[in-house]
């Protein structure tokens, strides 16, 4: 049983949010947009100690849009949580049928529970009261004898929660009163003869212990004044003891020791560094969860709330953490702000979290685009030969989209609606759906992107626009450019990608049509950028998409050539010079040209250090380049 959908009203700083969960679902974005208080709402309506003696919310999360806004007047807050069954993964039959009162069928058939928690101010009782309510496949309350404190509970019970919280302390955690340390020590269970074998063994080590210096003695007979003071009525008595009392003192004390390598000494876990201490309680937290769940009753699947589990950890360590956070069983809600963890996240699971004009908004890559084509014996014959590019829609019968598709596949598809009267609407139909479905990534793009753009795709994806230029000396150029305008790219949160070193033309515009990232092109003038922009209009990109956004240095030139156009020639040929030979200085131009093309980032590197500190030569460099970065600069 997982969450298929959260909707969140009137949230701290989320106004109205819908969030599409997967089994894990990643959330991504800067400091401060509301990816914690998306798991915090979770966490609220899914805690155990939510019901009517109290409340998780407190007037601060209760969106307030203004300094002078009163949180009593406000709208309430309100999280909906829907789960929803999956058609290959039905619900145990078990527990749908011991909550009977609370499942109800959705429209695609299937079972589905909607739980709904809200909190506002009470006047009467002058306090935010919380309420919540199973509703029907409608949005419509149940039956009050669905609202049963016991159907809460047995809800619950199905759906238990565990948390991470990004500030973790190891010593904390590892303590005896710790919810996941101390539940892991309560459920040791020592055999009687052996425990009994240990607490003759205690009382006689403690035995020689307080014998072996007869201070301890007078030391304890001191104290015991205190007691017959105390006391009063009968005499006190009082005595040192030196080990635990029982097995359980013993085990509550238990402690964890590591060593990092065979000839360094054995230290508690407090003595190693916050890394290696924050990676043991994310282990510590997964071993407990593990541990209650066995304890679980069939069905019960466990919804994993996750802030920030790469704390402190280095970049090949967050990198693996993804597998470790896939092997937990049930559902994952993850906030992270490495790109390292990132790169290894499939597209499909990625939330972009962003703060627009003081609202949180969401951004993602849908599974799927729906149309209005209806589904037909012909689609059916044609899309079997497409793999799962196009798929019928359970709900409404009709044509979704599940990856792009090109103008040969969109021909062939409307030969299947040949009966049809108006082809003009049939073709209006499909060019549209060709064109929301430009976002959307095939898997042999996903399996690209996972080592092509592995240096670039976790990164990317915490700035908030891209500049997409053909390769590294490009990229150095206009970082370089940047920074000697007064604008550097990184610091304003512009990602520069050079798209040919790492994928293609169109799968970068794509992903930012999808996270609804600004976006921007500069190519050479020659072959190539026609090349480039026809694989763009291929994908489904139309010329109203590109204008403005994609364009070219002057026709037909390459970077070293327009910089030579410019008057850079002499520059140039000092700087090849230096990095080769002085015959630089002095052969033909086409020789040249030739070198400077084969030396090209080496090149372009030594001008970058000259232009980042001379903003005259900058602003001599390639026009569509400074024109961007001054454009940029403008719009911040």
């Amino acid at each position: 049983m997982k969450i298929s959908q959260v909707r969140i009203e009137n949230f701290r700083c989320v106004q109205a949010l819908d969030v599409d969960l997967e089994d894990t679902t990643v959330f991504i974005g800067a400091n401060n947009t509301g990816k914690t208080a998306i798991l915090e709402a979770v966490r609220i309506a899914l805690s155990r100690r939510w019901g009517r003696r109290g409340t998780g919310f407190t007037e601060h999360d209760v969106h307030s849009p203004g300094e002078t806004h009163d949180p009593k007047t406000a709208p309430p807050v309100r999280v909906l949580l829907r789960l929803e069954e999956k058609a290959p993964e039905p619900w145990d039959a078990d527990m749908v049928a011991a909550l009977d009162d609370l499942v109800v069928l959705s429209d695609a058939g299937r079972n589905l529970i909607s739980l709904r928690v809200t909190c506002e101010w009470n006047q009467e009782s002058e306090a935010f009261e919380p309420a919540w309510e199973f509703l029907d496949a409608a949005g419509q309350p149940l039956t009050q004898k669905s609202q049963r404190a016991t159907n809460l509970s047995g809800f619950f019970a199905y759906a238990p929660l565990f948390y991470l919280a990004a500030l973790r302390d190891a010593a904390d955690e590892f303590g005896p009163r710790s919810a996941l340390w101390g539940r892991l020590l309560k459920s040791i269970r020592i055999p009687a003869a052996i425990e009994a074998d240990v607490q003759t063994t205690l009382d006689g080590l403690d035995t020689k212990l307080l014998a072996a210096d007869p201070r301890l003695a007078d030391i304890a007979k001191i104290i015991s004044q205190a007691a017959k003071i105390a006391v009063g009525q009968s005499e006190g008595d009082a005595r040192l003891r030196m080990l635990p009392m029982n097995t359980w003192d013993l085990i509550s004390r238990a402690a964890v020791v590591l060593k990092n390598e065979e000839l360094r000494p054995w230290l508690p876990l407090d003595h190693h560094g916050q890394g290696l201490q924050s990676l043991s309680v994310i282990f510590l937290f997964q071993a407990a969860a593990f541990q209650q769940l066995e304890e679980e009753q069939p069905g019960t699947e466990p919804i994993f709330l996750l802030e920030e589990p790469e704390a402190h950890l280095h970049p090949q360590a967050a990198r693996t953490l993804w597998e470790r956070v896939s092997e937990l069983p049930g559902q994952k809600l993850v906030t992270t702000h490495s790109p390292y963890f990132v790169q290894n996240v499939p597209l499909h699971n990625l939330r972009l979290v962003r703060l627009q004009d003081g609202r949180t908004e969401l951004a993602f890559m849908p599974r799927s685009v729906a149309s209005d084509l209806p589904w037909n014996d012909g689609v059916t014959q044609f899309a079997a030969h497409q793999g799962t590019m196009l798929v019928k829609n359970p709900a409404t019968g009709r044509i979704d989209a599940t990856a792009w598709f090109d103008p040969t596949i969109a021909e062939k598809l409307a030969g299947c609606f040949k009966a049809n009267g108006d082809q003009a609407v049939i073709a209006g139909a499909i060019s549209d759906l060709r064109h929301r479905s430009r976002g959307l990534v095939t898997p042999q793009e996903e399996h690209e992107l996972s080592f092509l753009g592995r240096r670039v795709r976790g990164e990317i994806f915490f700035a908030r626009r891209w500049v997409l230029v053909e390769g590294q000396s490009e990229y150095v150029l206009l970082h370089a450019i940047g920074r000697a305008l007064g604008y550097p790219l990184d610091r304003h949160g512009v990602a520069v990608i050079d798209f040919q070193n790492n994928g293609d033309a169109a799968i970068y515009p794509a992903l930012a049509t999808s996270f609804a990232i600004p976006w921007w092109m500069i190519t050479d003038g020659d072959g190539e950028a026609v090349k480039f922009r026809a694989q763009l209009i291929k994908r489904g990109f139309v010329e109203a998409d590109l204008d403005g956004r994609v364009s070219t240095l002057p026709p037909p030139h390459d970077l070293e050539s327009q910089l030579i156009a410019d008057g850079h020639e002499e520059r140039l040929r000092t700087i090849l010079a230096d990095a080769t030979t002085n015959s630089a200085l002095t052969c033909p131009q086409d020789e040249f040209l030739k070198r400077l093309k084969n030396e090209k980032i080496a090149c372009v590197s030594r001008l970058g250090l000259q232009v980042e500190t001379d903003a005259d030569l900058a602003l001599k460099m390639p026009k569509p380049f400074v024109d961007l970065v001054q454009s940029l600069k403008g719009g911040a």
